[in-house]
């Protein structure tokens, strides 16, 4: 039995051909993917479900053979990607179990030169698909490289926080619903603290763990060099703070100003479109209440006379107006200073 099982098991081995999938990123124009046969262009989200489809069909397919497993399958598709693509697209990909590896850009644009090919998106995909089919030197990541580890754990810090945010608004409505303090049990609200309390350590826990990653400027391996982590000399620009911008909105990866600002949903044209990543503006916003909070020499000062000049110009406005439209332009001039400080400028 054992060696009949392993006879069908080298047979569908045999029949299967590794999948791999050569994608040109964009920041604004989706992706585009070849996988040999077809060329797609496709936001984020439907690659991740196209993965996932073919990862889960091809365990069924081996269940049988190789049992129940926690481990990715061994079949999940190649995705082959250029040096400096965003690091929170590898780290999707690496999670829905895909095997990610990374091609030089320079071999792409030698490439096409040689062969006088127009750069083109879709070119580009084709290209990198033939580099690595004529034995291309590729690098694996994987979630072992310290940018990844980074991202998972920012990633879970903030799942506990949302899950520590809805239990304290559950337990809010809980005492509106059943009365103050005076009319209910203190017991009664024991089960909803415990919860609190627990998911506030495991945060507390996970900020102990990234902290070290991005403090101290250390250097971490990116996806295309070695980059330091060091932040900006920048009163209020904690850990918490410093790693969210790495992970959700790092500036290395953008071609120039304009487009990382329209990016982090800084720009008048992005927030009319509501095209910009929430999590990134959010970030810059939370930056700009703590650099009013520590009396940042540099940045309180501009937002004072950001909030004098609006004040003169809009006599209209309520103080919470000018105050919100003060704090929208000093979070633009924090992106603008740390887009600087990590390309160098």
């Amino acid at each position: 039995m054992v060696l009949a099982g392993a006879i069908i098991y080298l047979g569908v081995m045999r029949q299967k051909k590794e999948i791999m999938i050569a994608v040109d990123w964009s920041h604004t124009k989706g992706l585009v993917t070849y996988d040999g046969k077809k060329l797609r262009t496709e936001d984020r989200k439907a690659l991740i479900k196209r993965l996932q489809t073919h990862s889960l069909r091809d365990k069924d397919g081996e269940e049988s053979i190789r049992g129940a497993q926690s481990k990715p399958p061994l079949h999940s598709p190649s995705v082959i990607l250029e040096e400096g693509c965003p690091t929170s697209l590898t780290y999707d990909l690496l999670k829905v179990g895909s095997q990610v590896q990374v091609i030089s850009n320079r071999a792409t644009e030698d490439y096409r030169v040689a062969h006088g090919i127009e750069k083109s998106d879709e070119n580009d995909a084709k290209i990198i698909w033939e580099l690595v089919n004529s034995g291309t030197k590729l690098r694996p990541v994987n979630l072992d490289d310290r940018l990844m580890h980074l991202h998972s754990l920012y990633h879970q810090y903030c799942r506990y926080q949302k899950a520590r945010v809805a239990m304290q608004n559950m337990k809010r409505g809980y005492l509106r619903h059943f009365g103050d303090g005076e009319s209910i049990a203190s017991s009664d609200v024991v089960p909803y603290d415990i919860a609190i309390d627990t998911l506030k350590a495991k945060e507390h826990s996970l900020l102990a763990k990234l902290s070290p990653l991005v403090a101290g400027g250390e250097s971490m391996r990116m996806i295309n060099t070695i980059n330091s982590l060091q932040p900006p000399a920048i009163k209020g620009l904690g850990n918490r703070i410093w790693a969210g911008i790495i992970v959700t909105a790092n500036p290395i990866y953008f071609k120039n100003l304009s487009a990382y600002l329209r990016f982090c949903g800084l720009t008048g044209d992005v927030i009319e479109s509501h095209k910009y990543n929430r999590h990134a503006r959010m970030l810059y916003h939370m930056l700009a209440e703590e650099i009013l909070k520590q009396k940042d020499p540099t940045f309180r000062p501009i937002y004072d006379k950001c909030k004098a000049d609006i004040a003169e110009k809009h006599p209209d406005y309520t103080k919470l107006h000018i105050h919100n439209a003060a704090m929208n332009r000093t979070a633009t001039m924090l992106a603008k200073a740390i887009f600087e400080h990590c390309n160098g400028g």
